[in-house]
């Protein structure tokens, strides 16, 4: 087994490289480097690129006679910033040079010098198909600015973009360049380009106060210091580099990595330095490299550096996985990252909810802001802005004109836990034009399922995560209850109905039942309808848990149903069943994905499109769809997820996996005393989390 070691504390503190290596990584305090012996094959030194404190490590690995490999953050590296705290995804290991070094041979470089070996019809296929995705969500090493329109404000013809880097950057030294490289790339973008606009993109370092550049700004920050033309802007604004290359004919790099992005896009590149992508027959260079003797491709050159130089773990799963996961991965954090609001006042939130609400938001919002009432909200909202309420509170609320309102609710998979435990949420819904479980009024939901043509892989998802939710049996709340035949008095022949409770103030039945309103009116109807039935009778876990309304006492309920059960598991329970009778519950859509026949009293999101047996009619809901259809819609399209881990959005499959990792599995009401001190510490958590943000 391989020995991997190192004398830095961030490396052997990354809890992602054992994962990324294939081994644990030791740390050598300085008594060890003094005092234990490290010798053979066995042993490799890893160090963090050409920084200045690998000198040690390097000196070190010379005596020993062992190996050091070169490790760095890939060109596709983080959903965010590492600056703001964001983990890392990708990593190089290069065992003999670093991508960035050219002043000696490097593992890319023997790639790309050598694709023979390596480059096959399969791997330009997947370059081909990454390029058009990552062009297509303005993906890029650091993804944490918003997808953007960049629109220059005067109407030109040409423009030249000329990129600066962070001061100190290692790839400046290595890559055959220094500070004088910057003025000469300057210089020869005016000079060249004479009837061109040149437009100087300060790093994101620089933009976030992180590190300093190259190019001194004037104290106006919109002049260089030394380069008096009225043809040169700066460009210091927080925006996505992707959304400047179509205004843009040529970009001019020292070496920075936005050069290799500009050639993603078709664009002509300069480089004043040696970058690893620079001497393969794509880039204007005005510095050469003689060991690089082979023409490429962009293609080929992103198959070598993206999907061979390059290695990729799934932030949220901790696990190997290929760049596709990850580009799919920023590509869902890209939808919710359109501004859609400037402020969003959210109405009434509890303390609890707002440590979590923020996250859902992402982008949309410019910020969040809390306030008692709508009356507040009101007040302080300008045009542009936005209102939150929560689920069907002050319900008939009109927005003024000019301000957005959207509404949130638990979304269908929830949580490992009822909301009542305050168990913090994996999903939410928020909802621009009414909630799902009103039927007297369209919601975003309801108007997809009426007017969206779903993709034949839409349809496959679908058809796949049903297979999902019954495989792994997943619901709700995903709680651990008794399994029991519950029919087990039944006689041979009787038709064997479920019936599930609700909480009988919920909103989805003042706005989605309005004939059968109660968990007593709804057993007395199923009696009515099937006299001659076994009927159990299977009250809501928040009614038993919180003492909700809609309690029915045992000896009440026998007189409609022949049996009631309480903590029993749902999913269970709908297993031995013929049908199941619901007024809106989420326990009728969780049985269409087992097969069974579904009679709904009132008018759930998922009645009236074929799949249910419904009381009501909705003349609105006029599609006809199938069960992956409506599962596509429900759990894919329309919830917002979060993965907790990362604090990014995530999809639908991902959250199961996550729930069904969750170490805190826990059993409800098993143990009152651990329940009840469970729940506040979560509490407690939370109100910290609010109160430190």
């Amino acid at each position: 087994m391989s020995q991997f070691i190192t004398f830095s504390k961030g490396i052997s503190g990354a809890n992602e490289l054992e994962c990324l290596i294939g081994e644990p990584v030791s740390h050598v305090n300085a008594f060890q480097q003094l005092t234990k012996k490290f010798s053979g094959s066995a042993v490799t030194t890893l160090g963090w690129g050409r920084k200045n404190n690998t000198s040690k490590a390097r000196a070190f690995s010379r005596k020993n006679d062992i190996p050091i490999w070169s490790l760095e953050d890939g060109f596709i590296a983080y959903l965010g910033h590492p600056a703001l705290g964001d983990r890392r995804f990708s990593l190089i290991v290069d065992k003999t040079g670093i991508y960035y070094d050219a002043t000696q041979p490097s593992d890319i470089e023997y790639l790309l010098n050598h694709p023979e070996e390596w480059l096959t019809a399969e791997l330009q296929a997947r370059s081909v198909n990454l390029l058009r995705v990552i062009r297509q969500h303005q993906i890029t090493k650091y993804n944490h600015e918003p997808v953007s329109r960049w629109e220059p404000e005067n109407k030109v013809q040409n423009r030249v973009l000329v990129v600066d880097q962070t001061y100190g950057d290692c790839s400046i030294k290595y890559g055959m360049a220094d500070e004088s490289s910057f003025d000469a790339m300057l210089t020869a973008a005016l000079s060249e380009n004479p009837d061109s606009e040149v437009w100087v993109k300060v790093h994101p370092d620089v933009v976030l106060g992180k590190k300093k550049g190259y190019f001194e700004l004037e104290p106006c920050g919109q002049k260089i210091k030394g380069f008096a033309n009225d043809r040169l802007k700066v460009m210091a604004e927080k925006v996505n580099a992707q959304s400047l290359f179509p205004h843009f004919n040529k970009v001019y790099v020292v070496t920075s990595q936005l050069g290799f992005e500009a050639l993603w896009y078709g664009k002509q590149v300069v480089c004043f330095g040696v970058p690893f992508y620079s001497g393969w027959g794509l880039t204007d260079d005005r510095i050469g490299c003689t060991r690089r003797t082979v023409q490429h491709s962009i293609e080929s050159l992103f198959a070598a550096a993206c999907l061979k130089y390059t290695r990729y773990i799934d932030p949220e799963m901790g696990e190997r996985c290929e760049l596709e996961d990850i580009v799919d991965l920023i590509a869902l954090q890209r939808r919710y990252q359109k501004q859609e609001v400037n402020t969003l006042y959210a109405v009434g939130f509890s303390l609890w909810k707002r440590a979590f609400l923020g996250c859902f938001i992402g982008g949309r919002a410019q910020q969040v802001k809390f306030v008692s009432s709508t009356d507040k909200a009101v007040e302080k909202a300008s045009e542009g802005d936005g209102i939150l309420l929560w689920g069907a509170k002050q319900y008939d609320f009109q927005a003024p004109q000019g301000i957005a309102l959207w509404r949130a609710e638990d979304a269908f998979i929830r949580s490992n836990g009822l909301g009542a435990e305050l168990r913090r949420p994996g999903s939410l819904i928020i909802d621009k034009q009414g909630m799902y479980f009103d039927c007297t009024r369209p919601s975003d939901l309801e108007t997809a399922i009426n007017t969206l043509q779903l993709s034949d892989r839409e349809k496959e998802r679908g058809e796949q995560l049903v297979r999902t939710l019954v495989r792994q049996r997943v619901s709700k709340y995903n709680l651990l209850g008794k399994e029991q035949q519950v029919f087990a008095s039944a006689a041979h022949q009787q038709k064997k109905i479920l019936v599930t409770g609700q909480v009988n103030n919920d909103a989805s039945l003042k706005w989605g039942s309005p004939v059968v309103q109660s968990n007593l009116e709804l057993l007395k109807a199923v009696r009515a309808s099937a006299p001659d039935a076994f009927i159990v009778y299977k009250p809501h876990p928040d009614v038993l848990l919180a003492g909700r309304e809609g309690h029915i006492p045992e000896p009440q309920a026998l007189q409609w149903a022949d049996s009631m059960v309480s903590d029993n598991d749902i999913l269970d329970c709908i297993d031995q069943c013929d049908e199941l009778h619901v007024m809106t519950s989420l326990a009728g859509f969780e049985a269409l994905t087992r097969g069974k026949t579904v009679h709904c009293w009132g008018a759930p999101f998922y009645s009236g499109w074929g799949l249910t047996i419904d009381q009501l009619n909705i003349p609105r809901r006029t599609a006809k769809r199938s069960l992956a259809e409506l599962t596509y819609f429900a759990h894919c399209y329309y919830p917002n997820y979060i993965h907790w881990v990362t604090r990014r959005f995530t999809t639908v499959e991902r959250m199961i996996q996550a729930l069904k990792q969750e170490a805190t599995v826990h059993q409800t009401r098993s143990n009152k005393l651990v329940n009840w001190l469970a729940r506040n510490r979560r509490k407690a958590g939370y109100l910290v989390e609010v109160f430190t943000k």
